[in-house]
């Protein structure tokens, strides 16, 4: 590495670890603050939420790696500007692009660097990520259960605890249970008849291993139960009270304990797979869509008498069937009404019984439609992390302003057009209005002409961009209306 490289590539390296990090640690702040409720009073050890942050981190990458690849690039060129130094550079003889060309090979591999991350990290971080955060939010009912308060997110419960020991044992529990309330019609004009009340003085909790229900063990207790008025009218026992040395609640629920979730419930969603799992899935897909193309072809063939049993090759041709007026005109009008009304409820038949396979058709392409924009994903952001520095760098040449105002501002706009272009063609390509293709490198498309237009100013020296050009200018004309 020559001397021109050290100080170009080490004049970007410093600025852009710097905006990568703060970036990185924002959007990290954002991600808590979305789950901050989640997070909170769950007794989690500070490794599981550093793995959780990890895992958002990475998630967070294609949003901060192109913004602080523009951003430190017009910081460096424009700082490179404003000392003239790249002014001395080219007067030596070399050009922009020659100047460019070591930062250019280094952001190479870090293109490299980004294809590796989309293809192998980032799916497993989603895929980690989405496997805690499930566990985290369906985390121990012995921490989410507090001492005299009312714990109301269970299904049919409402639970109170006085007292929590430290080894997991409840003590003075009082349960409103809503069970058997729903199956009941007595109490369907008025739910806070229902009165069925558990109280016990001790009581702990088992969840079974594989189970979504949570197993309250109750001891030395009653069930206190009020019947409804309607249902006791002619009763002379309007409540009963049942007493008992140990009773078992089942509490339905998804998890309570932090148990870490089977991970082959998520094993298909495509932001989880590489290029070679998205491509063997959509293979084994269009497989499976054609066999079940072929499958409704035959049933809807064999709706129609002249098509029935009849294969390709043996199909009648419809121009060729001679239509039978005489037979319908010599019927009378009662058999004509009703050979034209069997003849609207068959085709009536007919249209309904396509709805449900269009519907699946439809599906299907939006399922292909989902493996191929995660497929263009992979690629776009290394190829954007190639064009925002070309144009950061030709833009920094131009503005000829370095440090933390001007160029973070330019910065910031430029990347808020081309993140909303982004994300406007990937919402075009999920609904069908464009092919993933276009969709997913919309943004390349729009933004690389300018790339291009945007490098040959600065490497022209135009004035096209130059502020300091156009304030002269308007001072010029001040002083020339003044003389």
């Amino acid at each position: 590495m020559n001397k021109l490289s050290k100080v170009v590539v080490g004049a970007f390296i410093g600025p852009f670890i710097l905006v990568f990090l703060i970036w990185m640690v924002i959007l990290d702040m954002q991600f808590l603050w979305l789950y901050i409720d989640d997070l909170m009073g769950k007794g989690l050890e500070w490794n599981v939420l550093m793995e959780l942050i990890l895992y958002a981190s990475a998630n967070w990458v294609p949003v901060a790696l192109p913004l602080s690849i523009l951003l430190a690039s017009i910081m460096t060129f424009g700082n490179l500007a404003e000392h003239n130094e790249l002014t001395a550079m080219k007067s030596s003889g070399l050009s922009l692009g020659i100047i460019m060309k070591p930062l250019f090979i280094f952001m190479m591999f870090v293109s490299l660097g980004a294809f590796y991350f989309s293809n192998n990290l980032w799916p497993i971080a989603n895929f980690k990520m989405r496997v805690l955060i499930y566990d985290i939010q369906q985390t121990k009912a012995s921490i989410v259960f507090k001492e005299g308060i009312f714990f109301n997110d269970l299904e049919d419960f409402n639970i109170r605890i006085g007292k929590k020991k430290s080894d997991g044992e409840f003590l003075d529990l009082l349960i409103y249970d809503y069970s058997e309330m729903k199956s009941s019609q007595d109490y369907s004009k008025d739910p806070r008849d229902y009165k069925r009340v558990i109280s016990a003085k001790r009581g702990s909790i088992t969840h079974p291993k594989n189970s979504s229900y949570m197993l309250l063990d109750l001891y030395d207790g009653f069930i206190f139960q009020e019947w409804s008025s309607d249902a006791v009218e002619d009763s002379k026992l309007p409540f009963m009270r049942y007493y008992f040395e140990k009773a078992t609640l089942k509490v339905k629920l998804k998890s309570f304990d932090f148990e870490r979730s089977s991970e082959d419930s998520y094993a298909k969603d495509e932001q989880f797979l590489s290029l070679s799992q998205l491509k063997t899935l959509r293979d084994s897909a269009v497989k499976e869509y054609a066999k079940r193309d072929e499958s409704q072809y035959n049933i809807t063939k064999n709706k129609f008498a002249i098509t029935k049993v009849r294969s390709d090759s043996t199909m009648l041709n419809i121009d060729t069937i001679v239509p039978t007026v005489n037979y319908f005109s010599a019927l009378d009008s009662v058999s004509q009404k009703q050979n034209i009304v069997r003849a609207l409820d068959l085709t009536r038949g007919l249209i309904s019984s396509q709805k449900v396979p269009l519907a699946l058709k439809e599906s299907a392409k939006r399922y292909l439609r989902q493996k191929d924009i995660s497929w263009h994903q992979k690629f776009t952001l290394s190829y954007a992390c190639l064009m925002l520095l070309v144009l950061g760098s030709s833009l920094g040449a131009i503005v000829k302003k370095g440090g933390i105002g001007i160029p973070v501002l330019i910065g910031i706009i430029l990347f808020l057009f081309y993140f909303i272009v982004t994300r406007a063609g990937e919402e075009l390509a999920v609904d069908g209005a464009l092919s993933p293709l276009i969709g997913m490198w919309l943004s390349a498309i729009v933004l690389t002409p300018v790339t291009i237009i945007v490098f040959i100013t600065a490497n022209n020296d135009s004035k096209l961009f130059d502020m300091d050009f156009y304030i002269r200018l308007i001072e010029r004309v001040k002083k020339n209306k003044k003389g």
